[in-house]
């Protein structure tokens, strides 16, 4: 269920008048499961916007709050989403519509993350960039993001081991898992999130040790920890060829795994593996695409 305070910045975000589109994105429902509360003596029509009919939204927020029990009901998308996310697997960089494919979750919905979670806010959702015509985001950092969003940085006199417990939450969790891949860094997800975390606790004017972090990170000292806090957390244009490294890197497996692929599936083979171009470098598009074509076969070989 949504916490009051989380339902009170959402609806915050939105204009003062509001269409029953906007109140489902809000309240992650239908707009079909939101219809459904008009005969239960939901706020009036009160005017319109285009087309569509919109009701105040204090009276719609005051409504809700009152009914709160409605919000445990079925809604599209997750009602866990820390589950969903966590067997999510789009691409390092994603758009609107892979995540709200990922999550199951409504175009609303991901966008209302958007703007109760600002720029200068405690902990920002994820910022977009702009890929050709495209407006993206970092799934390791969106990831994260919607892991502590229910897992918020412990308030008041916190202890360094606790500040550390919180830090290292998804991390004990999700460090073995090499499915998840890895971030633009080559840092796992698991590492990415405390990198995530350390940002916001540090944001926070918590004191994070640099050779901690670096030990966590398996990085060689403060100074790497430095210049990875200080990168962009909006995605970087992704190449479209790449060498061995890069490419393993970014398509999620080893490099062992790669060069494997490289000599059993040759040029000759019923499906062989995406070669070298003249440049030495393979296409990153058509590695996903063979990988997900051949998943099975690949991990039967």
């Amino acid at each position: 269920m949504t916490t009051h305070k989380a339902l009170k910045e959402r609806f915050a975000a939105l204009p003062d008048r509001i269409t029953v589109e906007e109140i489902a994105g809000a309240t992650f429902r239908k707009v079909t499961g939101v219809q459904n509360w008009i005969d239960e003596g939901f706020p009036p029509v009160v005017g319109k916007r285009g087309r569509a009919v919109v009701r105040e939204r204090d009276a719609v927020l005051t409504w809700l709050l009152e009914h709160e029990n409605l919000l445990r009901e079925r809604r599209p998308g997750p009602r866990d989403i820390t589950g969903q996310v966590r067997i999510a697997r789009p691409g390092r960089v994603v758009t609107l519509a892979d995540l709200t494919n990922a999550l199951g979750v409504t175009r609303w919905a991901v966008t209302h993350y958007a703007k109760a979670a600002p720029e200068g806010s405690a902990d920002p959702f994820p910022p977009y960039t702009t890929h050709g015509r495209q407006s993206v985001r970092s799934w390791p950092a969106v990831r994260s993001w919607l892991l502590r969003r229910n897992d918020a940085l412990p308030q008041g006199d916190t202890s360094w081991e606790d500040l550390q417990k919180w830090l290292l939450a998804v991390y004990e969790v999700d460090k073995d898992d090499e499915s998840l891949g890895h971030d633009e860094h080559g840092l796992t997800m698991a590492q990415r999130d405390v990198l995530e975390r350390v940002r916001v606790a540090k944001a926070d004017r918590r004191r994070v040790p640099a050779e901690w972090t670096a030990e966590v990170l398996g990085l060689s000292g403060p100074k790497d920890v430095a210049r990875l806090l200080a990168a962009p957390v909006a995605p970087a244009p992704l190449a479209e060829r790449l060498g061995p490294a890069a490419l393993a890197r970014e398509v999620g497996i080893s490099e062992r795994s790669l060069a494997g692929y490289v000599d059993r599936y040759p040029v000759g083979c019923a499906d062989p593996f995406p070669a070298k171009g003249d440049d030495g470098l393979r296409s990153v598009a058509d590695v996903r695409a063979w990988l997900a074509r051949t998943g099975p076969l690949v991990q039967g070989s």
